[in-house]
């Protein structure tokens, strides 16, 4: 029976705790960015991402491009109010009196208007791509333009009173709205053939697609949300909070394939489980949102949300199975510790302890009610009983006697207030009587002690006969500046390391804290210590590791151990696989017990890296981050990869309970990961080309064939990204230049490659991509040519050799009729011919030799060539020259030896 009972009891408690856990679900992951572009502001209008992930921003100074780790402003004529995107990623932007799109003019990535007319001065609020053609709409017109044809086409309103007021894509067909009626365009006209079951007047703020059904979550501006599917409209519940709240919704969207968001004007985001019909969770300035008031919304393809507010612009991620607790009100100072103790979450701060705590908020209605019997005269009890009736002031007897039972006709009403429910929710309250930086909190005895630089305080629980609830206080029971403390397992003893490097050990006496024994380290510091359950305990100093059997000054019998810790790194003393280890920066460290001394373990070096950063749970495992990946080493000495967690790179803080991992990240955020929920990552970015230049200005990839170049555009820079917004992948590059090298390079966290002088070729430039989750992407070839200069071209050379092969010929011609009469003029061409016959020959070897260029090579390859071409210039003076003594070539000429027949210049034509 007892054991029943004792049964149900602990049913009914862990039930109670589980339901407490569970209500604490916190809040959704929010990043906050700020633009990094000096002079523009945070007034945005539009968020869109591109194919390859980028986010484009529609900002009133221009468009904003951003990866996850640089900003690029590209600006345009006036304020940018919508965006789009093509096929091939080409940006449509639709202005303050104009529309374009960005593209390569004269060397440069630029804003090219296609609006004809130069005094517009409509406000192009919409832009949507579809097929091959491009749709921006104002309130007086709609365009359309085609982008293959380079041609735009206008479509307006016949009625004067009619205006355009929206744009949607819907069913693979563009909807045009007026603020009278709903348009179907097609072949350039509007029409109202469409078999919508339009929702009672119905003026749409937004039309959104799910991400894998055909539906769409639509919201109108009577505050009513709906989804269409299957030309039909289908209310939702939210509409019912939203008349309720009287928020007005500006814009909505799907985050995944269960919750869309809507953003409101001064409540910040609503998201909605549309799989369960209802309010997940209203995402406010009291869930870290800096601002309620949301200019505009829009999804990546990580399945975050993008908001836009006054102070910048916030990501909010609900596909991490991580959530935030430090938006609870009541907490204050730096994060340091997290414990679970009779149904409460304690958080130890640099500012004291805090207690998560619910808390019921009410509000005072006052009204009045009538006293009941109020309005009549009391008669003395032995009258007659008479017949009574009841009208709406109370009761009074019918038909009384003359001066009996007369009623007074005055009503008299009771002040009453009525304590109203407004809303739930949790709330950190401080624990009272510690002001002091709290570190470590230790359970003793069920007993809550915590570790302060003040001292060792006792937390208790007291009710509160005023404020009728209870309420916790905590006690100084140790005046030690501790270091770190922990409980002696056999003695019960409290071990106490202080900030003079003291050991001192403290037993209970009637729940009295009396110091027993001190350990004298004489003066040397402790780092950290590990107390087994065989009564063990290990100490780590800066330089050596010490086994204390037992706990006492008189203890002589210790054993020391050196290892490596030259930079005196926090050190963390683990047991794992029935071995001693010690992990600081520098390596993994174990305990060799045959040869009684401290070894490196290799293993883990080579499996896991330098542990860089290094952490211990309560229960005793270890967790390392080797600079890019967090890795869980557990007491068997099983390594888990914990790729989730590289959210956190930096996490101070990380513990256990209830199979829920509970850590404290840099930024002081205190967070809670479930196991349970599905932690896949998206990954549906891609690598891109982020700029692309020459030594004239910016290069247009995005053409078929091979880029060519003239000879002088021969330097060249190439910035590659790959947009990663939670900061997981970590990427690296790697290249090759085949036309130059064949080989790829070393991968290279370094995202720039830069070829500062390409001689004249054809070149293919490669290039890939890799990410911490081992995932390799090719980002598209590069395929261009660096034309050879005019004049070491083929058709140039031919030219050399023709021009030259004729003044060869002109010279022999001119020496063969001449002989002495143009001497001067032959001798002059005949020394033209050689040298260019010698420049050239000289140019050939210089450019099929490819030495690079000084000046003693040139003088070494002028001099060379001279020697070459020596002979050669010989034979041509004999061959171009007529000499005195006879005809050319020993003894004749060279029309001679080509069979010529030479004439008799005495011989007179007949």
């Amino acid at each position: 029976m007892a054991k029943s009972i004792i049964k149900n009891a602990l049913f009914f408690l862990l039930l109670i705790l589980c339901l407490i856990t569970q209500a604490q679900k916190g809040d959704f992951l929010l990043s906050h960015y700020s633009l990094d572009v000096e002079g523009l502001d945070n007034l945005n209008f539009q968020l869109k991402v591109n194919d390859d992930g980028q986010l484009c921003i529609a900002n009133r100074s221009g468009v904003l491009l951003y990866e996850g780790n640089n900003w690029d402003f590209k600006s345009t004529p006036s304020a940018a109010l919508s965006v789009d995107f093509d096929s091939l990623g080409s940006l449509f932007v639709g202005c303050v009196g104009n529309f374009g799109k960005f593209g390569f003019l004269d060397g440069k990535y630029q804003f090219i208007s296609l609006n004809p007319n130069k005094s517009d001065e409509s406000l192009y609020f919409k832009t949507i791509v579809k097929d091959s053609s491009v749709f921006f709409i104002s309130e007086s017109s709609l365009i359309r333009h085609h982008v293959s044809q380079k041609k735009s086409y206008l479509s307006y309103l016949e009625d004067r009173d009619e205006y355009f007021t929206n744009l949607f894509e819907v069913d693979d067909q563009i909807m045009v709205q007026t603020n009278k009626t709903i348009y179907r365009y097609e072949n350039d006209k509007l029409l109202s053939d469409y078999d919508w079951q339009l929702p009672e007047n119905a003026q749409f703020l937004f039309f959104d697609k799910h991400p894998t059904r055909k539906q769409y979550v639509a919201g109108t501006t009577d505050n009513k949300v709906y989804i269409y599917r299957n030309k039909r409209f289908f209310e939702c519940k939210m509409s019912n909070f939203l008349t309720a709240e009287e928020s007005f919704v500006n814009n909505g969207v799907w985050v995944d394939k269960d919750h869309f968001a809507l953003s409101t004007l001064e409540d910040g985001i609503i998201l909605y489980s549309n799989r369960y019909s209802k309010i997940v969770d209203v995402i406010n300035h009291d869930k870290g949102l800096p601002d309620n008031e949301i200019y505009t919304i829009g999804r990546d393809h990580e399945g975050g949300l993008w908001i836009s507010h006054e102070f910048g612009l916030s990501r909010l991620e609900i596909g991490v199975p991580f959530r935030s607790f430090t938006n609870y009100h009541g907490l204050e100072g730096n994060l340091k510790d997290i414990f679970w103790f009779g149904n409460h979450l304690y958080v130890s701060t640099s500012k004291g302890v805090f207690y998560l705590e619910k808390r019921d908020n009410y509000k005072n209605t006052v009204h009045y009610v009538p006293v009941k019997g109020s309005g009549s005269n009391q008669t003395n009890n032995n009258h007659s009983k008479k017949k009574k009736s009841f009208s709406l002031f109370g009761s009074h007897t019918k038909g009384p006697t003359s001066g009996e039972g007369k009623t007074d006709k005055t009503v008299k009403y009771v002040r009453k207030v009525k304590k109203e429910l407004v809303n739930s929710g949790y709330e950190f309250t401080k624990v009272e009587g510690i002001d002091a930086k709290c570190e470590k909190f230790i359970e003793y005895e069920n007993k809550l002690l915590v570790a302060s630089s003040n001292g060792l305080y006792e937390i208790k629980k007291e009710y509160d006969k005023v404020e009728k609830k209870q309420v916790h206080e905590a006690e100084l029971v140790v005046h030690e500046p501790i270091r770190f403390t922990f409980i002696e397992n056999h003695e019960g003893r409290l071990v106490i390391a202080n900030h003079y490097n003291e050991i001192k050990l403290y037993a209970q006496e009637d729940d009295i804290w009396v110091e027993e024994d001190q350990i004298d380290f004489h003066g040397e510091l402790v780092l950290s210590a590990l107390h087994q359950y065989n009564g063990i305990t290990w100490f780590a100093t800066p330089s050596h590791l010490y086994r204390y059997d037992s706990l006492s000054s008189t203890y002589q019998d210790f054993k020391t151990y050196k290892y490596q810790n030259q930079f005196i790194d926090e050190v963390r003393i683990a047991a794992i696989a029935n071995e001693l280890y010690l992990i600081n920066s520098i390596g993994y460290f174990y305990l060799d017990g045959g040869k009684d001394t401290i070894l490196e373990d290799t293993t883990l070096m080579n499996e896991i890296g330098r542990p860089i950063k290094h952490l211990q749970e309560h229960g005793g495992r270890v967790w390392v981050n080797n600079g890019e990946n967090w890795f869980q080493i557990n007491r068997d000495k099983k390594v888990i990869k914990r790729e989730i967690f590289g959210l956190f790179p930096d996490m101070s803080f990380i513990t256990n309970y209830h199979n829920n991992i509970w850590l404290i990240d840099k930024s002081h955020e205190l967070l809670k990961y479930y196991p349970s929920q599905d932690d896949s990552l998206i990954w549906r970015n891609h690598m891109y080309f982020r700029e692309a230049r020459s030594n004239k200005g910016d290069v247009n990839l995005n053409i078929h064939g091979p880029v060519t170049f003239e000879h002088d555009e021969n330097s060249f820079y190439f910035e590659l990204a790959r947009p990663d917004y939670r900061g997981l992948l970590q990427v690296e590059y790697q290249y090759k230049l085949s036309g130059l090298n064949e080989s790829w390079s070393e991968w290279s966290p370094n995202n720039q490659i830069s070829f500062n002088y390409l001689p004249p070729s054809h070149y293919k430039l490669s290039i890939r991509s890799r990410d911490s989750f081992g995932q390799i992407q090719d980002a598209q070839t590069v395929d261009f040519i660096i034309k050879l200069p005019y004049w070491q071209t083929p058709w140039f050379y031919g030219l050399q050799i023709i021009f030259m092969t004729g003044l060869v010929m002109g010279s022999i011609i001119m020496n063969r009729k001449a002989q002495q009469k143009y001497v001067i003029v032959t001798e002059g061409l005949t020394i033209l011919t050689i040298v260019m016959v010698i420049e050239f020959l000289q140019t050939v070897a210089g450019e099929t030799l490819g030495i690079e260029s000084t000046p003693v090579i040139d003088f070494a390859i002028d001099v060379s060539i001279a020697l070459c071409v020596f002979p050669l210039e010989q034979f041509l003076k004999k061959i171009m020259k007529v000499s005195k003594e006879g005809s050319g070539l020993n003894g004749k000429a060279f029309l001679d030896l080509l069979k010529f027949p030479k004439k008799n210049p005495q011989t007179v034509k007949s």
